[in-house]
């Protein structure tokens, strides 16, 4: 009797385990599956400058800190309704967080704008350094009251120390949106970028004009 008991034992443990990883590939399966749209990932650019060759312009080392108000700390797309809902677009994202992003593309457009001596990350500035402390408050797409994403728009304020003197800096700008497509309304997104870039750049110019370099 003991040895037919133990000849089933082994292909009931056979037939158990064979349920189980069929169990589990159904499971997989079903994730894998899914009818959820793929994660699209969008890429904002540094805008074109051309490299100041004024000598007579100030230069100096720029410390940039960039950071964003609550809702936009995060890398997806989103849009603005008009009862103030921020609604995000269904897996469309940015390559990383708004306040890294802008941090980034700031960095390196006004370094490419010969402007400076050097630009860097950083909170605090050291003697003869000027230091931007910038805050993203508005960069999304802005639904009208039909439900249509019309518009994208921008907004940056902070403050710009230069050589002891310190400026109040607005940033502010808005760009159509041709369409109802996400290319539209990320185009429309890269189109403001430009426009507040460049912005930017001519109220540091005017702010610091006359400054001590160092």
């Amino acid at each position: 009797m003991f040895p037919a008991r133990q000849q089933k034992a082994p292909r009931r443990s056979v037939r158990m385990t064979a349920l189980l990883a069929f169990s589990l590939l159904a499971a997989c399966g079903s994730v894998l599956e899914s009818g959820k749209p793929a994660r699209q990932v969008y890429l904002l650019q540094a805008p074109a400058v051309s490299a100041s060759k004024d000598s007579a312009t100030p230069r100096a080392t720029l410390v940039v800190s960039v950071n964003a108000v609550p809702g936009l700390d995060t890398d997806t797309i989103q849009v603005l309704s008009s009862n103030a809902q921020m609604i995000p677009v269904s897996n469309a994202h940015w390559v990383d967080n708004m306040p890294e992003v802008f941090s980034s593309i700031t960095r390196r457009f006004l370094s490419n704008s010969g402007n400076f001596n050097s630009v860097r990350k950083g909170t605090m500035a050291r003697p003869g350094q000027w230091l931007l402390e910038l805050e993203l408050q508005a960069f999304y797409g802005i639904q009208n009251s039909a439900g249509s994403t019309d518009a994208v728009e921008l907004r940056m304020e902070g403050l710009l120390h230069c050589n002891k003197q310190q400026h109040v800096i607005h940033v502010t700008d808005r760009s159509s949106a041709n369409g109802e497509s996400l290319s539209s309304l990320v185009a429309a997104h890269q189109d403001v970028l430009d426009d507040g870039m460049k912005i930017l750049l001519s109220d540091i110019a005017k702010a610091c004009a006359g400054s001590a370099t160092s």
